[in-house]
């Protein structure tokens, strides 16, 4: 099984290593492609207007200087033109996304990347409550959860995402199955020290938690997992919207 593995954090970044761990329990045929630096909350966002420098690090491991959608796109298109990836992977997060999250999310973003040329696509977060991520969960659960994620058949133009828990690991419960949840980040604006200078916070504003949830859940001690849809159609409204002739 080829599989292409890349992440938001960067190349440096202690969640990918994790996530290369356990790839390589069912695979050695691996390319890592990851952001120089850190480009969370970039969604899919792509370079456009922007030349890119990809740098091969050693083996098949390689660094861009955009976001991760550059990193699989680069990837699909250099490395992978002929012979494209069973699987990619995207991850382990420093700090969970889910709920509304997931569309600020760079390491969700690479997966959608991924997923929209058909080729099945799993984000892996952890979260964490402190300054730090802690990746206790992730270690003593990931090979598990990895399987698990594994098995899921995921039809066309899907992505599965899964986040760990911040908890004691005997407080792990098991894996849960849930919707996302509604959750803003943020919606206060801070004035910085220089003129015309400002930054958002503070995150993770919840407005509401639905006990179904994989917000919810996460924060009940489990391991949750969303699939997601690339076609973000509103089927409910697509015709109920009236025509007309103009």
């Amino acid at each position: 099984m080829k599989i292409l593995i890349t992440n938001d954090d960067g190349i440096d970044a202690y969640g990918l290593a994790l996530l290369e761990q356990l790839a390589r329990t069912i695979s050695d045929d691996i390319t890592i492609v990851a952001p120089m630096d850190n480009r969370s909350g970039t969604s899919q966002a792509i370079s456009l207007q922007n030349e890119l420098h990809f740098s091969h690090i050693t083996d098949n491991r390689y660094a861009c200087s955009g976001n991760p959608a550059d990193c699989v796109m680069l990837a699909l298109n250099l490395l992978f033109k002929d012979n494209r990836p069973d699987l990619v992977l995207s991850g382990i997060n420093h700090g969970m996304n889910a709920s509304d999250d997931v569309g600020y999310s760079g390491t969700v973003g690479a997966a959608r990347e991924a997923a929209i040329v058909g080729i099945p696509a799993i984000a892996f977060s952890q979260r964490y409550g402190k300054l730090e991520a802690d990746f206790d969960v992730a270690r003593e659960f990931g090979k598990r959860v990895f399987d698990h994620a594994l098995s899921v058949k995921l039809p066309d133009r899907h992505v599965l995402n899964v986040n760990f828990p911040s908890t004691e690991l005997s407080d792990v419960k098991g894996i849960r199955t849930a919707a996302l949840d509604r959750h803003k980040m943020s919606d206060q604006i801070i004035a910085g020290t220089s003129p015309n200078h400002f930054s958002i916070g503070p995150l993770n504003q919840r407005i509401e938690t639905n006990p179904e949830s994989d917000r919810f859940f996460l924060q009940d001690g489990y391991v949750t997992f969303t699939p997601l849809l690339v076609d973000t159609t509103a089927t409910t409204l697509l015709h109920n919207i009236p025509e007309i002739s103009l």
